[in-house]
């Protein structure tokens, strides 16, 4: 059933005006629909008596419209189903991209030998010696033979270790999903890009190498994935947008690192060394840094990838002549 009021015309005034000007037409409220008619001749009513009914024909039809029926139902229906299944697509990819993805990932344990550790130390076998761990970070498998791409910072104690007391165990999966863990050897370091190169015998396994991308034609808005071992959980999937390109972030030795790519995907403790990728799975960083609040050890939200252009050119040289090529000379 459809209620229908007084209406307001303010058309029918000019309408009367012309053919009569000694008629007049008045609203009794601004507010209130009140028609008020002064003076007028049979026709001019039924003028306005047929254009008062055709209002109502048009107000009646325009309710009626929006009455809910069975087909509008479905159509909010198919509606909602739409953005449910975009959701459930979006999630599936992301599960997908982590599932390609991480087995390229390692965990790098870097470790000191000692005789009596402490009680509260965290204890591993290595060489049938005991070695407490001090430091844990990230990496990726760069080829099958076994090289490994980290920061220098993760393994600095190793690469200066003078005394022959530091190890590094790195743990890795195979391209069938056995896990196994080896030690690992430093086979070059850049300090100047924090970067550095491990190699693990990987004989009777075949390790899963990353595709590699570029970071030539990143967009700050795009999605990008962090994946590591913040605090020593290994496998952990962070996500967020390119929020910066172009930044400059000091390496271990002092000199800055330009065209770093800025992320808001959580990197902590541990991350250090793993792969930022896009939403191919495609490696275009490896994460390096994050600032944090001075005094509170809580991550800003604002980190820091070394671009994946400037491992690509430095990583090859690590590999044959364990330092980065200008360093030859």
């Amino acid at each position: 059933m459809v209620v229908l009021g007084c209406l307001k015309l303010q058309s029918i005034p000019q309408l009367v005006q012309r053919n009569n000007p000694k008629q007049s037409l008045t609203c009794c409220s601004t507010t209130s629909c009140c028609l008020c008619l002064c003076s007028e001749s049979n026709n001019q009513k039924k003028k306005k008596s047929n254009i008062v009914v055709t209002r109502r024909k048009a107000l009646i039809f325009t309710t009626t419209s929006l009455v809910s029926t069975p087909f509008s139902f479905q159509l909010l229906a198919n509606a909602q189903q739409d953005v449910e299944d975009a959701l459930e697509q979006e999630e599936d990819r992301v599960v997908h991209l982590f599932e390609k993805t991480s087995p390229s990932v390692v965990f790098i344990k870097d470790l000191e030998i000692v005789k009596k550790p402490k009680s509260s130390d965290e204890i591993v076998m290595i060489d049938d010696e005991l070695a407490k761990v001090e430091g844990t970070g990230s990496g990726f498998i760069w080829d099958k033979f076994g090289h490994i791409v980290t920061n220098y910072h993760v393994v600095a104690k190793l690469a200066m270790d003078s005394a022959g007391l530091q190890r590094c165990k790195v743990y890795l999966v195979d391209k069938k999903g056995n896990s196994f863990s080896r030690e690992a050897k430093i086979i070059g370091v850049d300090p100047a890009y924090d970067l550095a190169v491990l190699k693990v015998d990987v004989e009777g396994n075949e390790p899963k190498p990353v595709t590699l991308g570029t970071s030539d034609n990143l967009r700050v808005g795009q999605s990008c994935f962090a994946i590591g071992n913040p605090y020593g959980y290994e496998n952990t999937l962070t996500t967020g947008v390119v929020s910066g390109l172009g930044r400059e972030i000091p390496s271990p030795n002092g000199s800055p690192i330009r065209g770093a790519i800025q992320t808001d995907a959580a990197i902590n403790s541990g991350n250090s060394g793993g792969p930022l990728i896009d939403s191919y799975g495609h490696v275009i960083g490896v994460n390096t840094a994050t600032f944090t609040r001075k005094g509170s050890g809580i991550s800003s939200g604002v980190n820091f990838a070394i671009p994946i252009d400037t491992v690509v050119r430095t990583i090859p040289a690590l590999i044959v002549y364990g330092t980065a090529y200008r360093d030859r000379y």
